[in-house]
């Protein structure tokens, strides 16, 4: 009984700490470096390799 109880309130919680971060934003720095990194592309899969094609340049890596 004390565990479901302990489980309740830990469920509780986290909605409430996920409710509470809605105003939070990342810093624009963090978010500009993250926009740098993203892989844009195809990627293919072939039954024996996967080939990733970048948009950015013709070269290919697997």
């Amino acid at each position: 009984m004390i565990i479901i109880v302990v489980m309740v309130l830990f469920v509780i919680s986290l909605i409430m700490a996920f409710y509470s971060m809605k105003d939070f934003h990342t810093p624009q720095e963090i978010s500009r470096l993250i926009s740098l990194r993203k892989i844009r592309g195809t990627i293919i899969f072939f039954k024996d390799k996967i080939t990733h094609y970048s948009s950015s340049s013709s070269s290919t890596s697997t």
